[in-house]
C-alpha cells in the first residue's frame, strides 16, 4: 500500500467518525421534524404555555444538539490520522479564511432574521413582517446552513483531516436536503398567512 493511499488516513472503524456523521444527519431532521409538527398541531406550544416559550425552547435545544456534534465532528478529525496533503501552510491559511467567512455568514445571519426568525419561529406563527434581502442573503441564499458548512470545511483544513472534509460533504448534503423541505414548506407558511389578511 502505497503512502498516497487515501484509506491509510481515514480508519472507518472509528466510532467518533460514525457518531459525527450520526449527530449531523440528526440535527436537521430533528428541527423539520419538530417544527413541522409544531406548525401542524401546536404541541410544543400547549406543553409549554404559549409561542414563545416552545421556540425559545426548541432554539435551545437546536444550540445544544449543534454542540454536541460540533464536539463530535472535533473529537472525529483528531481521532483520526492526518492527511499530509493538507500539510501545507496554504491549507492551513484557507481553512482559517474559511472559519472567518463562514463565521460572518452566520452571525451576520442570525442578525438579520433575529432570535425567532434563526429558529424557526414562523413555524410556532411567529412572522417576520417581510423577507430578508440584504447581507448576507443579497450574497447567497441560506447563508446559515452555507456558512456553516464553510466552518466545517475550514476547521477539517486547519486540522489536516480528510474525514473532516468528508463529514463537510455529509454536512452540505444534509443542508441541501433540509433546505428542499424547508424552503417551500416556509413559503406555504407565509401565503397562508398573507391570504388570511
Amino acid at each position: 500500500m502505497g503512502t498516497s493511499d487515501e484509506s491509510m488516513y481515514l480508519k472507518l472503524g472509528d466510532v467518533n467518525l460514525w457518531i459525527s456523521m450520526a449527530t449531523i444527519m440528526f440535527n436537521p431532521l430533528f428541527w423539520n421534524v419538530v417544527a413541522r409538527r409544531e406548525y401542524r398541531r401546536q404541541t410544543v406550544s400547549r406543553l409549554l404555555g404559549g409561542p414563545r416559550r416552545g421556540c425559545i425552547t426548541l432554539a435551545v435545544t437546536i444550540v445544544g444538539l449543534g454542540c454536541f456534534r460540533d464536539w463530535w465532528f472535533k473529537l472525529a478529525c483528531e481521532s483520526q490520522p492526518e492527511w499530509p496533503l493538507l500539510y501545507d501552510n496554504g491549507f492551513l491559511y484557507l481553512g482559517y479564511l474559511c472559519i472567518v467567512i463562514g463565521s460572518v455568514l452566520v452571525f451576520s445571519s442570525y442578525w438579520a432574521l433575529g432570535f425567532y426568525g434563526t429558529f424557526l419561529g414562523d413555524y410556532f406563527g411567529i412572522l417576520m413582517e417581510k423577507k430578508v434581502t440584504h447581507f448576507p442573503f443579497n450574497v447567497i441564499d441560506n447563508p446559515m446552513y452555507w456558512g456553516s458548512t464553510i466552518i466545517f470545511g475550514g476547521t477539517a483544513l486547519v486540522k489536516a483531516s480528510l474525514s473532516g472534509l468528508l463529514l463537510t460533504c455529509l454536512v452540505a448534503v444534509c443542508y441541501k436536503v433540509a433546505i428542499f423541505f424547508e424552503g417551500p414548506f416556509t413559503a406555504e407558511i407565509y401565503n397562508r398567512s398573507n391570504k388570511m389578511v
